[in-house]
Protein backbone atom coordinates (compact mmCIF):
# COMPACT_ATOMS: atom_id res chain seq x y z
CA UNK A 1 0.00 0.00 0.00
CA UNK A 2 1.44 3.36 -0.96
CA UNK A 3 1.37 6.31 1.36
CA UNK A 4 -0.32 9.52 0.29
CA UNK A 5 2.15 12.35 -0.16
CA UNK A 6 1.11 15.96 -0.02
CA UNK A 7 2.44 18.01 -2.92
CA UNK A 8 5.44 20.22 -2.23
CA UNK A 9 4.71 23.83 -1.43
CA UNK A 10 5.98 27.03 -2.97
CA UNK A 11 7.47 29.90 -1.00
CA UNK A 12 4.02 31.23 -0.18
CA UNK A 13 3.04 27.88 1.36
CA UNK A 14 0.55 26.91 -1.35
CA UNK A 15 0.84 23.41 -2.86
CA UNK A 16 2.80 23.37 -6.10
CA UNK A 17 0.49 22.82 -9.01
CA UNK A 18 -2.37 24.75 -7.49
CA UNK A 19 -3.35 27.95 -9.22
CA UNK A 20 -2.57 29.97 -6.08
CA UNK A 21 0.98 28.59 -5.97
CA UNK A 22 2.17 30.75 -8.87
CA UNK A 23 3.35 34.31 -8.55
CA UNK A 24 2.70 34.83 -12.28
CA UNK A 25 -0.65 34.83 -14.01
CA UNK A 26 -1.36 31.43 -15.52
CA UNK A 27 -1.37 32.86 -19.04
CA UNK A 28 2.15 34.29 -18.67
CA UNK A 29 4.65 31.94 -20.35
CA UNK A 30 7.83 31.21 -18.42
CA UNK A 31 11.07 31.71 -20.25
CA UNK A 32 13.81 29.12 -19.79
CA UNK A 33 15.54 31.08 -17.02
CA UNK A 34 12.33 31.48 -14.98
CA UNK A 35 11.38 27.84 -15.42
CA UNK A 36 14.88 26.72 -14.50
CA UNK A 37 14.81 28.88 -11.37
CA UNK A 38 11.45 27.40 -10.41
CA UNK A 39 12.66 23.82 -10.94
CA UNK A 40 15.88 24.38 -9.03
CA UNK A 41 13.85 25.34 -5.98
CA UNK A 42 11.75 22.16 -5.98
CA UNK A 43 12.05 19.01 -3.91
CA UNK A 44 13.97 16.20 -5.66
CA UNK A 45 11.17 13.67 -5.03
CA UNK A 46 8.67 15.95 -6.77
CA UNK A 47 11.08 16.47 -9.67
CA UNK A 48 11.61 12.71 -9.99
CA UNK A 49 7.84 12.20 -10.06
CA UNK A 50 7.50 14.80 -12.83
CA UNK A 51 10.27 13.16 -14.85
CA UNK A 52 8.62 9.76 -14.50
CA UNK A 53 5.31 11.21 -15.71
CA UNK A 54 7.09 12.54 -18.79
CA UNK A 55 9.03 9.30 -19.29
CA UNK A 56 5.80 7.31 -19.17
CA UNK A 57 4.47 9.37 -22.09
CA UNK A 58 7.68 9.66 -24.12
CA UNK A 59 9.80 6.58 -24.93
CA UNK A 60 12.82 8.66 -26.01
CA UNK A 61 12.90 10.42 -22.64
CA UNK A 62 12.59 7.10 -20.83
CA UNK A 63 15.49 5.65 -22.82
CA UNK A 64 17.57 8.77 -22.19
CA UNK A 65 16.95 8.61 -18.43
CA UNK A 66 17.64 4.86 -18.32
CA UNK A 67 20.92 5.35 -20.17
CA UNK A 68 21.91 8.14 -17.79
CA UNK A 69 21.31 5.68 -14.94
CA UNK A 70 23.67 3.22 -16.68
CA UNK A 71 21.02 0.66 -17.66
CA UNK A 72 22.30 -1.66 -20.39
CA UNK A 73 18.69 -2.22 -21.48
CA UNK A 74 18.67 1.35 -22.79
CA UNK A 75 20.90 0.24 -25.67
CA UNK A 76 18.38 -2.23 -27.13
CA UNK A 77 15.55 0.20 -26.49
CA UNK A 78 17.51 2.90 -28.34
CA UNK A 79 18.22 0.48 -31.19
CA UNK A 80 14.51 -0.22 -31.56
CA UNK A 81 13.58 3.46 -31.42
CA UNK A 82 16.21 4.53 -33.95
CA UNK A 83 15.46 1.75 -36.42
CA UNK A 84 11.71 2.42 -36.17
CA UNK A 85 12.29 6.10 -36.92
CA UNK A 86 14.64 5.35 -39.82
CA UNK A 87 12.05 2.98 -41.27
CA UNK A 88 9.23 5.49 -40.80
CA UNK A 89 11.25 8.44 -42.07
CA UNK A 90 10.15 10.27 -45.19
CA UNK A 91 12.89 12.49 -46.63
CA UNK A 92 10.31 14.36 -48.72
CA UNK A 93 8.23 15.28 -45.66
CA UNK A 94 11.32 16.24 -43.68
CA UNK A 95 12.47 18.51 -46.52
CA UNK A 96 9.05 20.18 -46.75
CA UNK A 97 8.87 21.05 -43.05
CA UNK A 98 12.29 20.67 -41.39
CA UNK A 99 11.23 22.35 -38.14
CA UNK A 100 8.27 20.11 -37.32
CA UNK A 101 9.97 18.07 -34.61
CA UNK A 102 11.40 15.44 -36.96
CA UNK A 103 11.32 12.09 -35.09
CA UNK A 104 14.50 10.80 -36.78
CA UNK A 105 16.42 13.91 -35.77
CA UNK A 106 15.30 13.34 -32.18
CA UNK A 107 16.33 9.69 -32.31
CA UNK A 108 19.80 10.66 -33.54
CA UNK A 109 20.04 13.14 -30.67
CA UNK A 110 19.34 10.17 -28.39
CA UNK A 111 22.38 8.41 -29.82
CA UNK A 112 24.47 11.50 -29.09
CA UNK A 113 23.26 11.31 -25.50
CA UNK A 114 24.15 7.63 -25.26
CA UNK A 115 27.68 8.54 -26.37
CA UNK A 116 27.84 11.02 -23.49
CA UNK A 117 26.75 8.25 -21.09
CA UNK A 118 29.58 5.93 -22.16
CA UNK A 119 27.91 3.68 -24.72
CA UNK A 120 30.37 4.46 -27.55
CA UNK A 121 30.69 0.97 -29.07
CA UNK A 122 26.97 0.31 -28.83
CA UNK A 123 26.12 3.63 -30.50
CA UNK A 124 28.51 2.83 -33.33
CA UNK A 125 26.76 -0.51 -33.88
CA UNK A 126 23.27 1.03 -33.78
CA UNK A 127 24.28 3.84 -36.14
CA UNK A 128 25.90 1.40 -38.56
CA UNK A 129 22.75 -0.72 -38.66
CA UNK A 130 20.55 2.37 -39.00
CA UNK A 131 22.76 3.72 -41.81
CA UNK A 132 22.39 0.45 -43.68
CA UNK A 133 18.59 0.53 -43.32
CA UNK A 134 18.52 4.21 -44.30
CA UNK A 135 20.51 3.71 -47.50
CA UNK A 136 18.45 0.67 -48.48
CA UNK A 137 15.21 2.64 -48.05
CA UNK A 138 16.27 6.11 -49.18
CA UNK A 139 19.56 5.72 -51.06
CA UNK A 140 22.75 7.70 -50.56
CA UNK A 141 21.27 11.17 -50.26
CA UNK A 142 22.85 14.37 -49.00
CA UNK A 143 20.61 14.60 -45.93
CA UNK A 144 21.72 15.73 -42.50
CA UNK A 145 20.33 12.44 -41.14
CA UNK A 146 22.59 10.25 -43.26
CA UNK A 147 25.57 12.50 -42.54
CA UNK A 148 24.95 12.15 -38.81
CA UNK A 149 24.61 8.37 -39.13
CA UNK A 150 27.99 8.25 -40.93
CA UNK A 151 29.61 10.23 -38.13
CA UNK A 152 28.00 8.16 -35.37
CA UNK A 153 28.78 4.84 -37.09
CA UNK A 154 32.36 5.66 -38.01
CA UNK A 155 33.23 7.56 -34.83
CA UNK A 156 34.42 10.61 -36.73
CA UNK A 157 33.79 14.22 -35.84
CA UNK A 158 31.62 16.34 -38.13
CA UNK A 159 33.41 19.09 -40.09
Amino acid sequence: MSAFCFPPENRAGAPIGSRSSYDLRMDTPLDDADLTAFLEGQDSAWLAEQLMLIADEDPITRIRLSAAAGAESAVEEARGAVLARVTGHSPQEAAEDPDDGDPLHRALDLLDDLLDYGFEDEVGDIADEAREVYTLRHGEDDSEHLARLHVLADGEEED
